[in-house]
């Protein structure tokens, strides 16, 4: 029983039935693929920068990547700046911490004036 569509030998069941030997070590002869247009690369590339649903994806993906970098930035930056923030204002001879008190010693006039007014 054979199916003409196909022209594979099947048994009674319908099941194929295999009629060309394969060994392990021998890799199948490759069919003719459909011939294509030759296309350059660059003619590639140009199609597709210039298809909106592609540039579309591109910025997608740009943009994650920023995300991610940025998140990346950020996680390996933030121990050793809050580590150099706290290390200089415990330091009270650094200029930020003479900057803050004398802004503080200031402001403090005005502070009280507007505190006993209200």
């Amino acid at each position: 029983m054979t199916n003409s569509n196909e022209d594979l030998v099947l048994d009674a069941d319908g099941i194929p039935i295999l009629t060309d030997l394969v060994r392990e070590n021998e890799t199948p002869e490759p069919t003719e693929q459909p011939q294509q247009d030759d296309v350059s690369v660059d003619e590639l590339a140009g199609l597709l920068l210039n298809s909106d649903t592609f540039r579309q994806q591109l910025d997608e993906i740009a943009a994650e990547l920023t995300r991610a970098v940025r998140q990346q930035i950020e996680l390996t930056l933030r121990p050793t700046l809050e580590e150099a923030i706290s290390l200089a204002l415990e330091d009270s001879n650094t200029a930020s911490y003479e900057a803050v008190r004398k802004q503080l010693e200031e402001a403090l006039p005005d502070l009280l004036a507007r505190t006993l007014q209200n």
